[in-house]
């Protein structure tokens, strides 16, 4: 960066030093288990002290003051959502020191295997993992949860539920007697909903990555730097002016497609508004405009992968299966087809964001939508945050 902006010398230099001076004060604050002098924290904790109520364009700023710069740095803000403005600074420091620092990384066995090491796991402890089987009712008496009901009728009970539906549903769906929870569903509503994703996956009959040369695994193609006008275009599901996300699996790792071929996928994310007036036909099975349209986007950002990563691309074309808000939301079932859960801004993040606990006795949150945050390395955290949580309630 210095090289290509010798200018911002002294404030890249600067940044980064911020950046792996807020890990080390995170980890410092995590070490001390709450036992912490708040007298003392502006000295034993400075940078978390002087940017904890930051977003990431707040903590970005002082340091860095050209906009094509800081458009470069901020380039990932997809990962998290939500752009510079809105952002918490945690959610793009931490992260984006990690990727530098220990690079990045796939599980073998592409992500199915995670859950299916997590099910090994609670087989062997005695434990049950039922698929296709929906729950329709958390059951509460007294203000205290106790078991659940499932799409056929059948009752569970359990000395603790914990939830990983997203918490939204949770509440206004799953759980009957809202009585006490006033406040907390104004908690609730004082939250942002994620943005969604459209993808297209694309299965190609010829080893086109090879022939053109593209080394990479996953390439961001942007217009331009400025990462709020890419927000804008997502929240309006506007494709034809944002940019496209690019995923080339064979570049992961040799064998992922068979022998002379490839799989892609082309992402962008979504605001679920644009497809709210296909709702209620797509549930009902009436999908014959809402097609019209999802192929009028995956043609759309075809065309933009071709142009800019993969010449010849819709020739190579065998399979192709294209997602949208509403097929996440099938899937899923999280609301408005959210892929992050809240937002995360500044009033949901660190000690702010959603607890694991609950005001119904012994309903639990875990995800997504409850600490520490999103994505693999955050939600798996969040379930032994989340059994942390109930063995101090049981104790």
């Amino acid at each position: 960066m210095i090289k290509h902006f010798p200018g911002e010398k002294e404030g890249i230099i600067g940044l980064f030093e911020d950046i792996k001076g807020l890990g080390r004060d995170i980890r410092k604050y995590s070490e001390a288990g709450g036992k912490v002098d708040m007298s003392r924290f502006p000295q034993d904790f400075p940078v978390l002290f002087k940017t904890y109520s930051k977003t990431w364009g707040g903590f970005l700023d002082p340091w860095i003051k050209d906009p094509k710069l800081k458009g470069i740095i901020s380039a990932l803000w997809g990962y998290f959502g939500l752009p510079p403005s809105k952002l918490s600074c945690f959610y793009y420091a931490i992260p984006l020191m990690g990727y530098l620092s220990e690079g990045g990384y796939y599980p073998k066995g592409r992500s199915q295997a995670i859950s299916q090491a997590f099910v090994k796991i609670i087989k062997a402890k005695g434990g049950q993992v039922e698929l296709s089987t929906p729950v329709e009712k958390i059951l509460v008496k007294d203000g205290a949860a106790y078991g659940v009901v499932t799409g056929k009728g059948r009752k569970i009970t359990g000395r603790v539920i914990v939830s990983n539906a997203n918490a939204h549903d949770t509440f206004y769906s799953l759980v009957e007697d809202r009585t006490a929870l006033k406040d907390y569903l104004a908690r609730l509503e004082k939250y942002s909903i994620s943005l969604s994703s459209f993808q297209v996956f694309l299965g190609l009959k010829k080893d086109l990555v090879k022939s053109v040369g593209l080394k990479d695994s996953e390439v961001f193609f942007e217009p331009g730097y400025d990462p709020e006008a890419g927000y804008a275009h997502a929240l309006a599901a506007d494709v034809e002016n944002g940019g496209v996300g690019l995923t080339v699996y064979d570049n992961i790792y040799e064998g992922y497609s068979p022998k002379g071929k490839n799989t892609l996928n082309l992402l962008v994310l979504q605001g679920y508004d644009h497809w709210k007036k296909y709702e209620e036909d797509y549930r009902k099975g009436n999908k014959a405009e809402y097609k019209k349209e999802k192929e009028r986007m995956a043609d759309i950002l075809i065309e933009k992968a071709e142009k800019a990563l993969l010449p010849g691309l819709r020739e190579a074309i065998e399979v192709k299966e294209i997602g949208t808000p509403l097929t996440n939301w099938r899937y899923t079932r999280n609301y408005r087809g959210a892929i992050y859960g809240w937002d995360q801004t500044l009033d949901n993040s660190g000690p702010s964001r959603l607890p694991h606990k609950t005001p119904i006795k012994n309903l639990f949150l875990s995800g997504a939508w409850t600490s520490p945050g999103h994505g693999y390395g955050a939600v798996i955290p969040s379930g032994l945050e989340c059994f942390a949580a109930i063995m101090k309630e049981w104790a």
